[in-house]
């Protein structure tokens, strides 16, 4: 019964905007294109494209305008995961849902408990459920292993089945991640994922950093590989390669921060989604995270695996600030999955860390907007407000410029001509 009221008020919600233009009137519009604040402006969507900004006045005006009253407001590009794992099958509508109620209207699948290519026969056929735009991916795990001609073949097959991008899980050997990347390059497809680690004689076994970044690995995870550089020299060497070949990182530090601990004990209650979602579900965590704690063997265990773990999170934390002052392309990734996580709005979280590291609010919204319309190759259809670029919007009562946590003040999310009130899409989560 539940899942069917939901079905019913998505259905509705999702469509009693769509067969109008939108006029977005006198509202602050944060473009991405730089980090100026436009204000007072008014934008006009038609066929889900944005068809002119400019003040209210100059812009052609007709009936059919829906017209959405922006004073005082802040409008930019609506925003996009790009580590997001998908759970099993009886969760994925929630999990979609809470994308479009986060702002979140793309997200890049790195790894799948259900299989990708039903889901997305399914979000074809039913046309009916609130989604973000899926970029699907084949995931290559550790026992995989390729001959050159079998890696054609599979990239082939990618390509039939309009798949996305590889995602490297784990690697079986150094001639099977040459093999693919050779393949990829030939037939254009994007290799990303965990850094190229194997075992070699029972011990994991590092591929060179810069034979990696030359491959044309376009993605880094959690910022594998740098960590595992002996000196400053190779990191710093490291860092300039990054640079040169436009490698991508997503670092995905909160991760880190909360499955190891590094909250411990009570820091989780200055997270932005404790705050802001409801208390059924921040109960929960804390049940489960009182249960953690107890399996862990108490507070002392957890303070000494905290504390073991922070030498190696400091240096993630160090590769990072040194990535982005090279001016390093840079993603935002929730990579939700644990307590105190939640599905869409964990990039708040990164965002914060990030914020309070010392990176700017800019660099930060470029990252989970601009920076990622560059990684797939359609930064001329998405990533922007500009004219001729697809609606993808949101509406926001405070300016994430001037302090990021202010990405939490999200009313609406527009995807299209659909009006999305953000508050309504949490109200069913």
């Amino acid at each position: 019964m539940k899942k069917l009221s939901l079905l019913i008020f998505v259905l509705f919600f999702a469509t009693k905007a769509s067969s109008q233009d939108l006029l977005i009137k006198d509202i602050n519009i944060i473009t991405m294109t730089s980090d100026t604040l436009l204000k007072k402006q008014s934008v006009w969507i038609h066929n889900g494209i944005i068809k002119e900004i400019g003040t209210f006045k100059k812009l052609q005006k007709n009936k059919k305008f829906k017209i959405i009253n922006g004073t005082g407001k802040f409008l930019m590009p609506a925003l996009a995961d790009m580590h997001v794992h998908l759970p099993e099958k009886e969760k994925i509508e929630k999990l979609l849902l809470a994308n479009i109620a986060a702002g979140v209207t793309r997200i890049r699948i790195m790894n799948s408990e259900v299989s990708q290519l039903e889901l997305k026969e399914r979000l074809k056929s039913s046309g009916q459920l609130i989604s973000p735009v899926i970029y699907y991916s084949q995931l290559i795990n550790r026992t995989d292993t390729y001959s050159e001609a079998q890696a054609d073949s599979l990239i082939r097959l990618i390509k039939h089945n309009h798949i996305d991008f590889i995602k490297l899980m784990g690697l079986s050997n150094e001639q099977t991640f040459d093999n693919l990347t050779k393949a990829a390059k030939k037939h254009a497809v994007i290799m990303c994922g965990h850094y190229p680690v194997y075992q070699k004689d029972g011990k994991p076994f590092m591929l060179d950093m810069e034979k990696t970044i030359k491959s044309g690995f376009k993605s880094i995870e959690h910022l594998g590989g740098y960590t595992r550089l002996n000196n400053e020299d190779e990191i710093k060497k490291a860092v300039q390669f990054t640079k040169e070949y436009n490698l991508f990182n997503c670092p995905t530090i909160d991760w880190d921060i909360m499955a190891f601990g590094q909250q411990y004990p009570d820091e989780y209650q200055k997270r932005l989604t404790y705050q802001m979602l409801p208390k059924s579900i921040t109960k929960n965590w804390e049940s489960n995270y009182s249960s953690s704690i107890d399996k862990a063997g108490g507070s002392v265990k957890m303070i000494e695996s905290r504390d073991k773990y922070k030498p190696n999170f400091d240096l993630k934390i160090k590769i990072l600030k040194r990535l982005y002052a090279n001016g390093c392309l840079l993603l935002i990734g929730g990579d939700a999955g644990n307590d105190f996580q939640a599905d869409g709005f964990n990039i708040y979280e990164e965002m914060m860390n990030w914020s309070k590291v010392g990176i700017d609010n800019y660099t930060i919204l470029k990252s989970a907007t601009v920076t990622p319309s560059l990684f797939f190759n359609q930064s001329h259809e998405w990533g922007t407000i500009e004219v001729g670029k697809k609606s993808e919007m949101i509406i926001l009562s405070k300016n994430p410029l001037e302090d990021i946590k202010n990405i939490a003040t999200i009313e609406t999310t527009i995807v299209g001509e659909t009006v999305y009130k953000n508050k309504e899409l949490m109200d069913q989560l």
